[in-house]
């Protein structure tokens, strides 16, 4: 028997959405899994060259979390990662082998959490929902975590949004942009966020592009990160000149993810945001991603020696 489980990146956030909205995005990683008599790895794509093949791997950190549940360990395992979400990058890389990691534990021990209870052990385990929401249900997603569970709503994103990631070929990780934000913000930066917020909300569910283009600004996280990514301000100048509705840190960076409407301006957008990238010395990568209208799925193959 082979399960596979995919899962799609993720950009968390969106501006003024921090730790509470975030959007899966058309870029897939794979898990392959089939019964071995130890543990092994082959990991394709990025990471091929440092991730970890033992148990301290997330994805079979992440199984535990379901096999201990239940006082069970977990099986060795013949595991094929084919990972296409950058790592380090904002863009959900630890989301996508979180959630993966869960979907295929609960798989082997015959499905014993419902998907309520699956999305309550990804976010405990992540912090906070902006990720591994989305990875998990696809779309776009609000979400917090509470006592009893996580509440969660999807957004009906209108068709005509196309997300440009551009990403520089430096990693950012989370821990070192969550480390230059202010442990305390002003009252008059939380309502502007929750203001923005709101705003935010109602312009992707409905499509109003001059609501969107004023809705994506933020005052918590984005001006102390920015300062971690050169080229900041001139990646978002050259985006707006070219056509974008506006341009946003995907998670924690350090992608950013410009919103664009459909047709020959996605390709503007995005060369300008590479040339701005290149006006600072640094190589970047353009992804143009449609949102995923799903989550993370598994897939059961029977061999016929398993029939």
């Amino acid at each position: 028997m082979n399960i596979s489980v995919y899962v799609p990146a993720t950009s968390a956030n969106l501006g003024p959405g921090f730790d509470c909205m975030g959007i899966a995005l058309d870029l897939w990683n794979e898990i392959h899994a089939e019964p071995a008599s130890e543990t092994t790895f082959l990991i394709e794509g990025f990471g091929e060259d440092f991730l970890p093949r033992d148990e301290s791997n997330l994805i079979i950190s992440s199984m535990r979390l379901v096999f201990e549940r239940f006082h069970e360990k977990v099986p060795p395992l013949a595991i094929h990662m084919v990972n296409r979400i950058p790592i380090a990058a904002g863009l959900g890389s630890s989301a996508a082998a979180l959630v993966g990691g869960l979907l295929l534990a609960n798989h082997l021990l015959d499905e014993p959490l419902n998907s309520a209870q699956i999305l309550r052990l990804a976010v405990e385990d992540e912090g906070h929902p902006d990720n591994v929401a989305p990875a998990f249900l696809g779309g776009a997603v609000l979400a917090y975590l509470h006592p009893e569970g996580v509440t969660h709503v999807n957004l009906p994103i209108r068709d005509n949004f196309t997300f440009v990631a551009v990403t520089p070929e430096f990693p950012l990780l989370t821990e070192t942009a969550r480390s230059v934000l202010p442990g305390k913000v002003d009252r008059a930066d939380a309502i502007y966020n929750i203001a923005h917020a709101s705003f935010l909300t109602a312009a992707l569910t409905t499509g109003n592009i001059p609501l969107l283009r004023r809705s994506l600004s933020d005052r918590l996280h984005q001006d102390a990160r920015k300062s971690l990514i050169p080229g900041f301000d001139d990646v978002v100048t050259s985006a707006k000149k070219a056509g974008a509705i506006g341009t946003v840190l995907s998670g924690a960076g350090p992608t950013l993810l410009s919103i664009v409407e459909g047709g020959p301006l996605v390709d503007e957008v995005a060369n300008a945001m590479v040339n701005g990238f290149h006006k600072n010395g640094i190589f970047s990568t353009a992804r143009i991603l449609p949102p995923a209208g799903i989550g993370a799925y598994t897939h059961v193959k029977i061999h016929a020696q398993d029939a």
